[in-house]
Formats: C-alpha cells, sequence, structure tokens
C-alpha cells in the first residue's frame, strides 16, 4: 500500500516533509484516501500542488490544494509523524468476554435470565399453551 513511510519517501523527493498525517479508519487500518502534508517551504507546497494536482496514482486521481496555515484545524496534524499501529480489537473482544465473572455478576445475570424465562412462560400461558420445564 501507499502509507506515512511510502509518501514520506514520495513527497521528500520535492522538498522537506515537515509533518504528515494519513487518515486512516480505527477499525481496519486502512486508508479512507486523503492526507495531510506539511512541507518546510511554502513553495515547495506550491509546486508540489502544480505538479501533482490530478496525477492518477494507484488508480485514483489526486487532488492537491495548498491550504494556508489560517485555514486549518488546529488538531489537523494531531498524531503526525507517528507510527501507526493496528488495535486488534478481536482480541481485545475475546479477552473482555473470557475474563473471569465476579459472584456479584454472576448472580445478576442468573437473576436476568430468571425474569426472562419467567416473562416467557407468562406469554406461553397466556397463549393457552400448558408447557412445563
Amino acid at each position: 500500500g501507499f502509507y506515512e513511510e511510502e509518501m514520506r519517501g514520495f513527497f521528500g523527493q520535492f522538498g522537506e516533509v515537515r509533518r504528515l498525517r494519513l487518515a486512516r479508519s480505527r477499525k481496519t487500518g486502512r486508508s479512507k484516501g486523503y492526507a495531510f502534508v506539511e512541507f518546510e517551504s511554502a513553495e515547495v507546497a506550491r509546486i508540489v500542488a502544480g505538479a501533482m494536482d490530478g496525477y492518477l496514482m494507484f488508480g485514483r486521481r489526486l487532488a492537491v490544494q495548498v491550504v494556508g496555515p489560517g485555514e486549518l484545524h488546529a488538531e489537523t496534524f494531531k498524531n503526525a509523524n507517528r507510527k501507526f499501529r493496528v488495535v486488534p480489537w478481536g482480541a481485545l473482544e475475546k479477552k473482555r468476554r473470557e475474563k473471569e465473572k465476579t459472584p456479584d455478576k454472576v448472580a445478576r445475570l442468573v437473576e436476568k435470565r430468571k425474569r426472562i424465562w419467567a416473562r416467557r412462560m407468562k406469554r406461553i400461558e397466556s397463549l393457552g399453551i400448558d408447557y412445563e420445564l
């Protein structure tokens, strides 16, 4: 794929890249398809925008714009220049589900099951069905 390191290398050929932030999905870690790149020099940024706007890369057309410092949100580059680590959501969920339950928690779960069964049995009786466990 074309992720942070590849983007830094690619745009680094134009000039020094100060900050780079690739938007990624929190769930899958895949790119959302857009990024923000800040160069040391505004002149280099204008050259890159002129050269790369409309460029076809990996089957996608690039839309490159120069954005002034006042137009950016304060947190646009939050966590920029940081190595992305995929969060193992499946493993975390498995660990949460398999965690030992306290006696108090087990008692609450049993009471909840009893209420559900009582409601079901009342509904079955209201339909005139004779049912015993």
